[in-house]
């Protein structure tokens, strides 16, 4: 009986914080779209728990759906990455309908219904061939990289961890275990390497110090040099090697935006061109403007700072690299704005600030006004257009609720699982892997798509999981 269902009553239960929160409400407008936004908590368990159970066919049947309509939003996507300048997309994680993040959640679902599909061949299943199960999932792994979500990346490998040793386990024959591990452990390795290839190309430096006397150009014009400033493209220093008046002369020659004029993405051209130039290793003057291309003067133009976004656009080399740029530069000017992952890390200064002076939260519908307060009082750099809550739901609970109610909202999340005894049903725990993982980096149970998405499949497999797939594990 459902009236008896403590994993029901759980799950809704979660929603009661955010009603209990309203009484605390100094934002009536925002507390009413925190309401809104979240009665998924309600809709979605209630929807799907009164549902009449499905049968094993239709449940795999459903799962195959959600597979194919994932995969066609790939092709569209996959056709609007390679189009983005006609369909005037300015990121490639633009090009999908929903947020690059909740995507890439999408996607990863996907991968590991076609791995247990491969696997266990569970009913409609077993008529598709192993080959082009292999193959469709590669395809959507592929794509998610293509994407560069990292969030989803990052979630996506400590889920195909969990997928692994669940796999070996049910391993019959003992070579194939050892062949697997040993396939895991290259896995396990294979990002920190790739990572660290990229850290190291970053921070090798190519640059040549100069000699005691100051180097000219090839115009006779002495060189300035910044050695205080520690901005880097690729190995090369930003403020080293520059002569400005030759640059304004070239640079006119060669575009018909002036250098202090701003580029596609609002920054001062100037800017924009000596870290191109810098990252194609060619000095800020006359000659390395001359010997740019018809494509890199068009970058430029476009904001590109650095030509391996464009040379390079379709690896996850650039988004590694942007990740590592942003880091060292936050680290060298305390500059967080315009970068993603500098700003977060404002949005959790912020976000510590409320926390200590609010032990019990400060409720539903108040986070902009305190934001707004904690960020004057934490003295940040952040400008005010970029000032938002933070992109964790662990804090965000804790900002809204307290870290009692951040306790309490997991209890009852987990016991929902328990209570249904779904703690080896491997695509369950898959998913709450990524779960667990991505809410590091957003807070996902707070998103139009996340919350919904992540609701649906939570309960679609604690009420109509098939008994096969309950004992997975």
């Amino acid at each position: 009986l459902l009236s008896t269902d403590g994993a029901l009553w759980a799950l809704c239960g979660i929603y009661l914080f955010y009603l209990i929160g309203c009484f605390f409400c100094k934002d009536q407008a925002t507390g009413l779209y925190e309401l809104k936004k979240n009665v998924f908590w309600v809709i979605v368990p209630m929807g799907v728990a009164l549902s009449a159970k499905l049968k094993a066919r239709q449940f795999w049947q459903l799962m195959l759906i959600f597979v194919i309509f994932v995969t066609i939003s790939t092709f569209i996507a996959t056709y609007k990455l390679f189009h983005l300048e006609q369909l005037q997309i300015p990121d490639v994680r633009m090009a999908s309908y929903v947020s690059h993040v909740s995507f890439s959640f999408q996607i990863i679902m996907s991968v590991f219904i076609l791995f247990y599909g491969a696997f266990r061949k569970p009913q409609i299943f077993n008529k598709i061939n192993l080959f082009l199960l292999m193959g469709w999932s590669l395809w959507l792994v592929a794509f998610m990289i293509l994407q560069k979500s990292l969030i989803g990346i990052l979630s996506f490998y400590f889920a195909a961890i969990i997928f692994f040793i669940w796999f070996v386990r049910h391993l019959s024959v003992q070579w194939h275990k050892a062949g697997l591990i040993i396939l895991a452990f290259c896995f396990t390795l294979l990002p920190f390497a790739y990572a660290g290839m990229v850290i190291m190309d970053f921070y090798t430096i190519k640059d040549t110090v100069p000699s005691k006397e100051v180097p000219s150009t090839e115009n006779g014009h002495l060189y300035a040099f910044d050695f205080d400033n520690k901005q880097k493209e690729n190995g090369y220093y930003v403020h080293w090697y520059l002569c400005k008046e030759e640059l304004d002369e070239a640079w006119t020659q060669r575009s018909q935006l002036s250098l202090s004029d701003r580029d596609a993405t609002g920054y001062q051209v100037y800017y924009t061109l000596i870290r191109y130039l810098t990252s194609k290793g060619l000095k800020k003057d006359a000659a390395g403007v001359k010997a740019l291309s018809e494509q890199d003067v068009q970058n430029i133009e476009k904001g590109i700072a650095n030509h391996i976004f464009y040379d390079r656009r379709y690896s996850l080399y650039p988004r590694i690299y942007q990740t590592i740029w942003e880091i060292d530069e936050y680290l060298n000017t305390g500059n967080p704005n315009n970068q993603s992952l500098s700003q977060r890390f404002e949005y959790i200064k912020a976000a510590r600030y409320i926390i200590q002076h609010h032990f019990w939260g400060i409720g539903t519908g108040n986070y902009k006004l305190e934001f707004a307060h904690a960020y004057e009082q934490i003295d940040t750099q952040l400008k005010e257009e970029f000032r938002f809550h933070v992109h964790n739901q662990y804090l965000s609970y804790m900002v809204k609720f307290g870290l009692i109610g951040l306790i309490i909202i997991l209890f009852m999340f987990f016991y929902a699982i328990y209570f249904h005894r779904q703690f080896k049903n491997i695509l369950l725990i898959v998913l709450l892997t990524v779960l667990f993982v991505s809410n590091f980096g957003e807070a996902i149970l707070e998103t139009h798509v996340g919350l919904p998405f992540f609701l649906f499949f939570i309960a679609l497999f604690l009420w109509h999981s098939p008994d096969e797939l309950r004992q997975s594990w």
